[in-house]
């Protein structure tokens, strides 16, 4: 910790609690790292929105600058420095802009291709669940059907139905299917996962149209990733082994999909996202072997920085681990060289060094929550931690665990609810309960499975108290249902922004009296209060459709006067179904419409149930589909019907025309032949079709899926239609 010591301007004297990563104690204290790292996030952002163009908002920060610098000298105060860093923060902004637009370019480098071709790789990853097998595929080689072949420096996802031999990472495959292109925007957000894992290419394909051959070796991360999963599938019950391989390596791949949705539903899947639980217990047993060794600082920081550096390696480099993994160095070195430790600065410092790895990790799911929960534990969770230990019966560990917990909580809301549809409403508890459990459970596992991979003949001693105790800790998880106690049914959107100023003008980073800071966070609750309302309630709207897609996925949902009512365009596929559905608060459907062929729709309804509760089923009287269900009842029409608040009439299994408000619309599930078709007022498809556009004639298109320049789900995102006075209007959903 530094003490009290002179500058060498006479106008500043340096306090004891000031260091490198913070000085002063203005409204808000001066941070650089943080700063720093919100510049370089913002480069970022803004290039998504804009491109390079982005690069002319650099002038708002030295508009800014010469501002406050102006003041500075009128103040005659000295700005040297200021303007070093005004420097900084531009270059920062730049370096931002420029990082995701080369990334962004290097992934779309790889050429687009569609169709049947012939593909061999290099299996690199693995990941099982009911439905299929996803393999990843690296170092491919492709062949169209023109006999052109392309070697692009990038990786394939193959979905494989049916049972597959076994495949190891590192062995060969070759196979013959229907290639398609993942575009670094889709769905109205960047295509995250696909940019930062270089998978440029998807592909399906039946067991036995695959064949597996031995490939070369693998790299060291791989090997030990093998070897690890190999102890533990080999003297551990399945189950329990795919949990334990799940928490050290952060791949739930392996686990049962049920068991792992159940973990979801209780809010504490993090466990298998490695992150500051798993560095931090490393961490904490290395260091103590190291003091326990007597072993110097010169020697221990590196040795425990290798360490963790190749756990991380282990685990792939997941952005919560390299975040995990740069805030123990900070605090490594900070107590090595006797600095105070900045918590805020060690988060910003980790979320740059994230970032500068890969940029588009900004917009990356894991990403988000790790950081959003490490900000609120530090920015939120130490004042809550004070203010509890102000109630004299509740004990210091209490208090700090309800702290940490609660931060967390408050801080990744608004992001689970809009990225996953929902919030477990126990996860509080959960993570107060069974995380501390866990986090010990871990740390024996983890030291017994290392011990195992080195002395294999041994790893049947080494395991079998880690697992008796894992199986009996996740126990309570895989059996209790969570799914009754979920938050859901409404979206955050921009209204996030309002959430954490809220949060942060709250905590104890921002230095106001307490009337003055009460009063603005009054003004903020009062807005996010206002504009929840706007983005969640259908004010002034009539009716209203909504329309959501995901790689065929497509549908369509009528919020009528009487109920919920659904247009399936595409193939029902069950976690976007479900998404969807807690998003939107869909308990229950009235009826549905399957514009596809009657075995689509045979599959298609029991998805339905599984999410909602289903009453009427309304198909064409010419329909091959067979009433074989108990539960919901199979309504064959011929002519004009009622949907909820539209008047419908079928052309085929794949064409629908409604009428809403007076207003027609003609639905396109893919119909190869088109009959006479009545005018509209909107198209809403699946992609183009010249035939269908020619036979109604809209005024508007909508389409689910990629278009050339007309209005789509996958460039926007999801979609809101909404009906009143006669005026169709449709704008963003989210």
């Amino acid at each position: 910790m530094f003490g009290v010591q002179k500058k060498k301007s006479p106008n500043h004297i340096q306090r004891a609690d000031e260091n490198l990563f913070f000085r002063g104690r203005g409204i808000v204290r001066f941070r650089p790292l943080l700063f720093l790292s919100l510049s370089f996030g913002l480069g970022i952002f803004f290039a998504c929105l804009f491109g390079l163009i982005a690069l002319v908002g650099a002038s708002v920060f030295l508009l800014a600058a010469a501002g406050v610098l102006a003041y500075r000298i009128w103040k005659k105060k000295f700005a040297v420095g200021f303007l070093l860093f005004a420097a900084l923060l531009c270059l920062f902004y730049a370096l931002g802009c420029l990082s995701f637009s080369v990334r962004i370019g290097a992934f779309e480098r790889s050429p687009e291709i569609s169709g049947e071709c012939s593909v061999a790789g290099t299996v690199e990853e693995i990941g099982e669940s009911k439905e299929y097998t996803l393999l990843t595929l690296g170092d491919i080689w492709l062949i169209d059907g023109a006999g052109n072949s392309f070697r692009p420096n990038a990786k394939l996802q193959l979905y494989i139905y049916g049972e597959v031999p076994a495949a190891e990472i590192g062995s060969a495959a070759m196979f013959d299917a229907e290639v398609q292109t993942y575009d670094a925007w889709a769905y109205g957000r960047v295509n995250a996962n696909a940019v930062i894992g270089n998978t440029r290419y998807r592909a399906s394909a039946a067991a036995d149209k695959v064949v597996f051959s031995e490939g070369e070796g693998v790299g060291v991360f791989t090997a030990v990733r093998r070897a690890m999963r190999g102890v533990l599938f080999a003297n551990m019950d399945e189950a329990t082994a795919s949990v334990a391989y799940g928490m050290l390596t952060g791949d739930s791949g392996y686990m049962d999909e049920d068991a792992l949705q159940n973990f979801r539903y209780g809010g504490i899947a993090h466990i298998f996202a490695v992150s500051g639980l798993h560095i931090g217990i490393i961490y904490g047993l290395l260091s103590a072997l190291c003091k326990k060794c007597r072993i110097r600082n010169i020697v221990r920081v590196p040795l425990v920085f290798a360490a963790l550096c190749f756990y991380a390696g282990v685990c792939g480099f997941s952005p919560s681990s390299v975040r995990a993994l740069v805030m123990c160095t900070v605090a490594m070195l900070a107590e090595a060289g006797g600095l105070q430790y900045d918590r805020v600065g060690s988060v910003s410092c980790a979320s740059l060094t994230v970032l500068v790895i890969n940029p588009v990790y900004l917009f990356s799911v894991g990403f988000q929550l790790s950081v959003a929960a490490a900000a609120g534990i530090v920015i939120v969770g130490g004042h809550l931690t004070r203010l509890l230990r102000k109630i004299r019966f509740l004990p210091q560990k209490v208090c700090s665990a309800v702290g940490v917990a609660f931060s967390a909580q408050l801080a990744t809301f608004p992001i689970l609810i809009d990225c996953f549809g929902y919030v477990s409403g126990i996860s509080f508890f959960l993570n107060l309960v069974f995380v501390p459990v866990i986090g010990a459970v871990y740390s024996v596992l983890f030291c017994a499975v290392a011990l195992s991979v080195l002395l294999q003949f041994a790893a049947p001693v080494f395991l079998f108290i880690p697992g008796y105790l894992l199986r009996l800790s996740v126990m309570p998880i895989v059996m209790l249902e969570f799914k009754v106690l979920l938050i859901c049914g409404f979206s955050f959107g921009s209204c996030a922004v309002l959430w954490y100023l809220f949060l942060f003008f709250l905590s104890d980073k921002v230095n106001l009296k307490p009337a003055p800071k009460i009063s603005f966070a009054a003004v903020l609750c009062a807005l996010l209060i206002a504009a929840m309302m706007f983005q969640n309630f259908n004010i002034g709207m009539e009716s209203v459709m909504t329309l959501h897609a995901y790689y065929g996925s497509n549908i369509g949902l009528i919020r009528s006067s009487d109920g919920d009512y659904l247009i399936v365009y595409g193939e029902a596929d069950g976690r976007h179904i479900e998404q969807v559905f807690l998003k939107e608060g869909i308990t229950e459907l009235r009826g549905a419409i399957f514009l596809t062929a009657p075995r689509e729709a045979n599959t298609g309804i029991p998805v339905i149930l599984q999410y909602a509760e289903l009453q009427t089923v309304y198909v064409p009287a010419d329909s091959q589909l067979i009433d074989s269900f108990r539960t919901v009842e199979i309504r064959y029409e011929s002519g004009v019907f009622v949907f909820g608040d539209a008047y419908a009439q079928f052309f085929s299994d794949e064409l629908l025309y409604l009428n809403i408000r007076g207003a027609g619309i003609v639905c396109d599930g893919g119909a190869d032949e088109v009959p006479a078709l009545p005018e509209c007022d909107l198209l809403i498809a699946n992609t183009e079709n010249d035939a269908v556009r020619k036979a109604c004639s809209p005024r508007a298109e909508v389409y689910f899926e990629k278009t050339a320049e007309k209005m789509s789900v996958y460039r926007a995102g999801d979609l809101q239609i909404g009906w009143k006075n006669d005026i169709i209007s449709v704008k963003d959903a989210g």
